[in-house]
């Protein structure tokens, strides 16, 4: 995966394929767009390659201030999000003329009902009343669960504990039933904040969001300050039972089993039986507990709190979960916390609010309407035979691996042969047409949700497949790429395969070593840390043998170590174990698409030329730095240290680098020279 962003949710086929381009203005060096302009070649190479490679860019362009972090992706991201609601707009003035349940009447009604502010702001929260009504009615804790249930079949919010299918750990060809923890009302983000005591004055700006939601929903201060206390008192106690960070990305801390009656008596405040039997699941044998400790913290929660206290907080996670769909007021708490929390107020036309919501709720209908109109014809064929060429390259790479056993190097070859890819779009786009859209968007939200409970419960009738391009990550509006370590493969999305990261105009240095790297990145995420432990197959195996395995982690640390001494702001360091993962995929991506380009241009001897005064090598390491160049906020730093493995991107632009023998021979780099990182503290796994 390349970074998750923080967007607009986080705060809440009849489309004609003409170009629609000309509603936007045309890409820049100020947008990333490679350039000599964004280097300051003033700048010695071998003492700052940051400052080299991207000085002009980081001198001339400033950080809009409702963006925590501004690069490449959150460039691409904001251009997607005005391309969606341009597709969108065009839709819903048509959406009447459309076929009945085509993806495009179905985008165009879905923006139409959100976009009518008068309509949903004269509804005010009266569309999620029932609920409430419902909530208000409980009287012992036997009634949460019926509850839990129903919101779970729906859209609704993940309640004290989520159960829930998918592939079995140690089989890939069968379904296993997952006992997950809850979500939460903050953002994913900033989750680590909930590991603090409830009064702890980290937690503030997230108190005063709960506290003004509740306000604006209509209940008395005094109501909505009770309301506020209890729900984060919930929270923090809810979330210290979950795995940290570190804990979870080794994939066995989520991967154990318990039988079914042990997981029953860890929470017995919750009937697990009429939860499955409500949503439509049949009861397993046994659970895997993607959240080992939650359960029994979650008993204790449930002992321990008064009723009315859990109704609080039911209270505020309906209004919360589905307040993007309600009266408007409601989006100022959160634009608010997150200026609190990462110095930016993310704020944006609400048209283009449309994006992120069409993504979560109904992603391959607006993926289609999108792809339909706006992705450049011939960019997935482009892309594929990218792909297939740093395949080859890593497989040869493993084949010459002077560290692996042959033992070993037969399982990983076999991996490497076994690897499933897609690019762009899907062959076949999941059909939504029985869903009706109408003029209530919370009865939309709420439909779409029941549809894809009933698509889950369909699928656990046959063995598990893959659907291409349906994950949360992998849509094709996505701007990202991703690693699935069950499918042992990978899905490069539409969206990050076009300008400025990828154009059809890009010399073969660029292209390799922008969305060539990228690609390389997802086939180490194979093979780094945590996805090592799985096989060919998709199951969680130990391939390796003893010494293979002591040998990966000798290189695994040397990336530990580099990032650990890397100071991000003064006092605070880089977590090197939380990100070894995705530093790995760094270095294992720009070295695949660097032998990549080498080959190619082996092949394409006319196209190993010098432009703007660089060889194909400097454009390539030049290329990848500019790739990374961004601005941040000291907020959204300490977020990305503290919560996220992917490290800041002005690390991620020169830490890669440093691996690579060939960097060191272009500029002249050699010991005592800042940019120096010697020989044996090279990784050198891929």
């Amino acid at each position: 995966m390349i970074r998750p962003l923080f967007t607009s949710t986080a705060l809440c086929a009849m489309v004609t394929a003409a170009p629609a381009q000309e509603a936007l203005p045309p890409l820049t060096a100020d947008n990333l767009v490679f350039s000599v302009e964004n280097m300051d070649r003033s700048a010695d190479p071998r003492q700052d390659f940051y400052r080299y490679a991207a000085g002009g860019w980081m001198d001339r362009v400033e950080r809009p201030t409702r963006f925590p972090t501004y690069g490449i992706f959150t460039i691409m991201n904001d251009r997607l999000s005005k391309q969606v609601a341009i597709a969108a707009a065009k839709a819903g003035k048509s959406a009447a003329d459309l076929p009945k349940g085509s993806p495009a009447q179905q985008v165009g009604d879905f923006y139409n009902a959100f976009m009518d502010v008068d309509a949903i702001d004269a509804a005010g929260i009266e569309p999620i009343r029932a609920m409430l009504d419902e909530i208000d009615a409980m009287s012992s804790l036997a009634d949460i669960t019926p509850f839990m249930a129903a919101q779970a079949a729906t859209s609704g919010p993940g309640l004290f504990v989520l159960f829930g299918p998918g592939q079995d750990p140690e089989d890939s060809g069968k379904h296993a039933l997952y006992a997950v923890g809850q979500s939460f009302g903050i953002d994913r983000h900033f989750l680590e904040l909930l590991r603090t005591e409830p009064g702890d004055s980290a937690l503030i700006p997230y108190h005063d969001y709960v506290r003004k939601l509740m306000e604006i929903a209509g209940y008395a201060p005094e109501d909505a300050l009770r309301i506020a206390d209890k729900s984060i008192a919930i929270e923090t106690a809810l979330y210290n039972g979950f795995l940290t960070p570190e804990e979870f990305k080794d994939p066995k801390m989520r991967s154990s089993k318990l039988p079914f009656d042990e997981v029953a008596a860890q929470v017995p405040e919750i009937d697990i039986p009429l939860y499955l039997e409500m949503i439509g699941f049949e009861k397993p044998d046994e659970f895997v507990m993607f959240q080992p400790r939650a359960l029994t913290r979650l008993s204790e929660v449930l002992r321990e709190t008064p009723l009315g206290d859990l109704k609080d907080y039911m209270t505020y996670r309906i209004v919360q979960n589905y307040s993007p769909f309600l009266d408007t007021e409601l989006l100022e708490p959160k634009l608010n916390l997150f200026e609190a929390l990462i110095g930016a107020r993310p704020d944006q036309p609400r048209s283009e609010q449309v994006y992120d919501l069409l993504k979560e709720k109904m992603g391959h209908p607006a993926s289609k309407v999108f792809v339909d109109h706006f992705y450049p014809e011939g960019t997935k064929e482009d892309v594929l035979d990218m792909v297939d060429r740093i395949r080859a390259v890593f497989r040869h790479r493993i084949e010459n691996s002077p560290w692996l056993s042959d033992t070993t190097k037969t399982e990983a070859l076999n991996k490497v042969d076994n690897f499933y890819y897609k690019v762009g779009f899907p062959d076949k786009w999941i059909d939504y047409s029985g869903v009706e859209i109408g003029h209530d968007p919370v009865a939309n939200v709420i439909a779409l949700g029941r549809f894809d409970m009933e698509r889950t419960i369909d699928s656990l009738t046959r063995p598990p497949e893959h659907e291409e391009f349906n994950g949360a990550s992998t849509l094709p509006i996505a701007m990202n790429a991703a690693y699935t370590p069950q499918i042992n493969g990978f899905e490069v999305t539409a969206a990050i395969t076009m300008a400025p990261a990828l154009s059809p105009d890009m010399d073969a240095p660029l292209k390799f070593c922008r969305i060539g790297a990228v690609i390389g990145h997802e086939m180490t995420h194979g093979f780094d840390f945590g996805g090592r432990k799985y096989d060919a197959t998709g199951n969680l195996r130990d391939w390796w043998t003893p010494d293979d395995t002591q040998a990966f982690i000798v290189e695994a640390k040397k990336l530990i170590e580099q990032a650990d001494n890397f100071e991000v702001l003064p006092g605070l360091n880089i977590n090197g174990a939380l990100g070894v993962g995705e530093n790995m995929a760094d270095v294992g991506g720009i070295t695949l698409a660097y032998e990549s380009l080498k080959v190619y241009l082996e092949e394409h001897p006319e196209e190993n030329v010098e432009i703007d005064g660089m060889s194909p090598t400097e454009r390539c390491f030049v290329g990848w730095a500019q790739f990374w160049a961004s601005k941040q906020t000291d907020q959204f730093l300490h977020t990305i240290v503290t919560n996220d493995g992917h490290a800041p991107d002005f690390y991620r632009s020169v830490a890669a680098l440093q691996h690579l023998d060939a960097f060191y021979e272009t500029y002249g780099i050699v010991e005592g020279d800042p940019m120096w990182l010697p020989p044996e503290k090279r990784a050198r796994a891929w």
